[in-house]
């Protein structure tokens, strides 16, 4: 039988992501919803079976056999404890579902969560007892008809009833709208994104299943008659075309594998958050890319060092400042060893490496590094109070906030030096953090704004600028999965904006 198979499926998959330990509290709320939607739907065919006025239905709306129909009539499970089960498992579906959903959408959970969680508990709990077979009868009996007429009583529970309904569906709406909540409210990164998104569909598609085919549930499936001591099983009238009930097996399996899929998906990549171990690979182009950046950089450190010999000659009778100038300039050379290590170990593995990384250590790190070109201008930079997290490449990253930084030194070559100032700032913005390097130099001309990131693009004569760094910045930041822009006007200035996925947040 197919529902058996999925049993098989489900829980095979299910032990799987608990035993390899790739599971959350949402995890086991959402295999526990999987697993109360399976049971219901067993439990409904189990009952139908049972009642002679449903026995030529099953094979219309689940393809179930004659023989497998009187082998589940008789099953030694009676009809009330059916009843018992099937309101059991429906309400903790959506219980689980709801739960689910406030995992995913808030990591972590305070104790004002548990109270919520043991809150929503409650109405389940209530209807658990109030639709139990003998809890009604009991209640019937003791009530009437010494208080309440039996109009009045059936009037009390069908109100009761559709009270419970409309709470139901308030659970289901607010699971999907928590778990859509989660999709906007996640790190802008793909691999999280997607998983995300993956699980919403399939929490869509088996809660949309759940209402379409038991919406009515749970409810008082008996009718009591105190006068002649006697008690009747109510059928269960499915409603809809019959072909959709059929196509819900493999609806059910196809949804339960992706959600299961996803979650252990999901999982995986919130324990390797936990642990500090997220590492994503991407591949970037080291065909061009650290050809260029090689280039790049061999450009930027010999033109410096030029520099600094021109300076030398200057001052070659001043002895004690040659040795210091010298100095200089042999820790350079040590820089550049390094550095071209670095790119010729990228150019072997021809990947980026993101892992999450603060965004202020690498801003500092280049700065560090800068030390000798920024040390004639004002550079502004003032620390948030909380780490910036994103997932980055450090070297590659730090390369970009280098670049940006060298520019912005040389675009202030021609100003005061008591005027000179570069600002970096960080800004969050929703689930962004945006970087900006600014400058007051002399500004990029309109009509180059739009081909700055173009590769070889230069407005300076080439023996001074070879048009690499920004083009290698936009590539570097692209495959980031962020965004880099400019805004200048000639005169006053520059400013690079370089938008990133906000991993989280850390207070120092």
């Amino acid at each position: 039988m197919f529902i058996f198979s999925m049993f098989v499926l489900f829980i095979a998959i299910a032990i799987f992501c608990l035993t390899q330990q790739k599971y959350t509290r949402a995890t086991l709320f959402m295999l526990f919803m999987g697993l109360s939607f399976l049971l219901v739907v067993s439990d409904i065919i189990t009952y139908m079976a049972k009642d002679a006025y449903n026995y030529g239905s099953l094979y219309d709306y689940f393809g179930v056999s004659r023989k497998v129909q009187n082998q589940l009539m008789f099953l030694p499970v009676t009809r009330y404890t059916l009843i018992r089960i099937h309101t059991l498992f429906s309400v903790s579906f959506l219980y689980t579902g709801l739960c689910s959903a406030i995992f995913f959408a808030f990591n972590g959970i305070r104790k004002w969560n548990r109270l919520i969680l043991l809150l929503l508990a409650v109405p389940c709990v209530v209807q658990v007892i109030a639709y139990d077979p003998a809890f009604y009868t009991r209640l019937y009996f003791r009530l009437y008809p010494a208080f309440v007429s039996s109009r009045q009583f059936i009037a009390t529970y069908e109100s009761f009833h559709r009270i419970s309904l409309i709470l139901n569906t308030l659970y289901i709406v607010a699971g999907s709208a928590l778990l859509l909540y989660a999709l906007f409210d996640a790190p802008k990164m793909r691999q999280i994104r997607s998983n995300i998104a993956m699980i919403l569909i399939s929490f869509l598609s088996l809660q949309g299943m759940y209402y379409y085919i038991n919406f009515w549930a749970p409810d008082v499936m008996i009718n009591v008659s105190k006068a002649a001591n006697f008690i009747r099983f109510k059928p269960i009238n499915l409603v809809g075309n019959p072909s959709m009930y059929a196509l819900l097996p493999y609806i059910s399996a196809f949804c339960l594998f992706i959600s299961l899929y996803g979650i252990y998906k999901y999982a995986r990549i919130q324990n390797r958050i936990k642990n500090q171990e997220a590492v994503i690979s991407r591949n970037i182009d080291s065909a061009v890319l650290t050809s260029r950046v090689f280039s790049h950089y061999m450009k930027n450190e010999l033109l410096a060092i030029m520099a600094q010999t021109e300076f030398i000659e200057d001052m070659c009778k001043e002895s004690p400042a040659v040795v210091e100038e010298i100095h200089v300039i042999e820790q350079r050379c040590r820089n550049i060893y390094d550095r071209l290590d670095v790119i010729h170990q990228k150019t072997l593995r021809s990947r980026m490496e993101l892992q999450p990384v603060s965004l202020h250590e690498l801003i500092e790190k280049a700065l560090g590094e800068l030390t000798v070109e920024l040390k004639q201008m004002y550079v502004h930079y003032e620390r948030s109070p909380q780490q910036l997290m994103i997932m980055a490449d450090p070297e590659y990253f730090t390369q970009v906030i280098e670049n940006l930084l060298s520019n912005a030194a040389d675009a202030l070559k021609h100003v005061p030096e008591k005027s000179r100032r570069i600002d970096v700032e960080t800004n969050v913005k929703n689930k962004w953090v945006e970087l900006t390097v600014r400058d007051n130099g002399i500004g990029i001309a309109n009509e180059h704004l739009e081909e700055i990131f173009q590769p070889f693009f230069s407005s300076k004569p080439t023996a001074t600028n070879w048009g690499i760094g920004l083009s290698l910045c936009h590539a570097i930041i692209s495959t980031h999965g962020g965004r880099i822009t400019a805004a200048s006007k000639k005169g006053e200035g520059s400013s690079f904006h370089i938008v990133m996925p906000l991993f989280r947040t850390i207070k120092n």
